[in-house]
């Protein structure tokens, strides 16, 4: 079945995909799903370096063009079964017991790095740990000790607070699970200048997510700030209402809304950015 719809992808030049991670901190990768149906959480079996692997689906189901994705994507070969969810969980076992055996090596080399999580391969001997570090780490020993203590070929991958964040989740202070942790899936660049952009005062404890990075949120609306900003009369400028000319005080960049300081009253009112023009100074 597989084959029949790999020939009908051929010909619309489209491909169904899925993204699968095999690490709660690991990045999510792409493999073509062809006919078969799955969900969110669910365990596939896909095709490894060198042999089969059983990961976590983290994005449904998705058609998309043929040049979206690499020439030689490998495949899901199947959703997991009883035998190999049994493998799945025996392979996680052994991952949270290798954690306490590398934390106690970390600790004992006096590494400065934290060590957020591991993942054993299920189509080889294989360990993988997932750590944090503010500097570079040369843990050629760690590496050496934990290949001595669990017989099995070690790799060290290090990576960002965000990506820690988003493997182990926290609620963030809107009192919803952290974004990276529901649904986003690559991460962009964030800038404090963002913050400007939305009026926002740069305060760190105010603007600094659980990772102790900028807030991923900032970037949402950060471009229809910068659109309806555009269109908009800055504070300080003098504009013409239907109420009489006044100097604008205020700014709703969301909402398209200016509130203007009535040169005759002097009272404050707020109007649609089509009330408002802006008088030549």
């Amino acid at each position: 079945m597989f084959g029949e719809e790999m020939k009908r992808d051929d010909i619309s030049g489209k491909r169904r995909v899925i993204g699968v991670v095999f690490s709660l901190a690991d990045k999510e990768q792409i493999f073509e799903i062809g006919d078969i149906d799955v969900s969110i959480h669910e365990l596939v079996v896909v095709e490894g370096d060198k042999d089969d692997e059983i990961g976590i689906v983290t994005t449904p189901p998705r058609e998309c063009d043929a040049s979206e994705v690499a020439a030689n994507i490998k495949k899901v070969i199947r959703k997991a079964n009883v035998e190999d969810i049994k493998k799945y969980d025996a392979a996680r076992e052994d991952a949270m017991r290798f954690l306490k055996v590398c934390r106690e090596k970390i600790a004992a080399l006096g590494l400065p790095m934290k060590l957020i999580d591991a993942s054993v391969s299920t189509g080889e001997s294989k360990v993988v740990f997932y750590f944090t570090a503010e500097e570079r780490v040369d843990f050629r020993a760690l590496v050496k000790d934990l290949a001595t203590a669990l017989h099995m070929r070690i790799e060290m991958r290090q990576i960002g607070a965000r990506d820690a964040s988003k493997g182990i989740g926290a609620i963030g202070a809107c009192g919803l699970i952290c974004c990276c942790k529901s649904f986003i899936r690559e991460f962009q660049s964030i800038s404090i200048q963002m913050a400007r952009d939305q009026g926002l005062a740069p305060n760190p404890a105010k603007l600094t997510g659980m990772c102790g990075k900028l807030k991923c949120c900032l970037y949402y609306e950060n471009n229809l700030y910068l659109e309806n900003s555009a269109l908009l009369p800055p504070i300080g400028s003098a504009v013409r209402t239907f109420k009489g000319d006044g100097t604008v005080s205020n700014l709703d960049i969301p909402r398209m809304l200016v509130t203007v300081k009535l040169e005759e009253s002097g009272h404050e009112e707020t109007f649609k950015a089509d009330e408002v023009r802006r008088l030549k100074e």
